[in-house]
């Protein structure tokens, strides 16, 4: 029996199916998130910079029930940040920075 020897054009390939696989099912649940959307929230003020940030970065691989019934204080976010850093996650010390305080400020603990 012969067996399967992976070579760099295989893992290449694999690399961009699982690429495409990832952004169809991402453009998949933007859509119906959009789509069953009755009307946006008004926005009252300005969405702070770790906001934008953190949809940016952490909706790429990480869904939202992931983290929505998280209550963790900044410390802890931004524990959990490192950790993706560990694993690959490619962020600066600033937006690190701007993703724990907004993850403290909309999941923080319970007062």
């Amino acid at each position: 029996m012969r067996r399967h020897t992976e070579t760099p054009r295989h893992r290449a390939h694999l690399a961009t199916t699982f690429t495409f696989a990832v952004w169809f099912a991402v453009s998949l649940f933007a859509a119906s998130a959009t789509s069953a959307q009755v009307a946006p929230a008004p926005q009252t003020a300005a969405q702070p910079p770790g906001a934008a940030i953190f949809a940016k970065k952490c909706t790429q691989c990480h869904q939202a029930t992931m983290w929505n019934s998280l209550k963790q204080d900044r410390k802890a976010w931004e524990s959990v940040l490192y950790r993706m850093v560990g694993r690959g996650a490619l962020w600066t010390q600033d937006e690190i920075n701007a993703m724990a305080d907004f993850l403290a400020q909309t999941r923080g603990p319970a007062k």
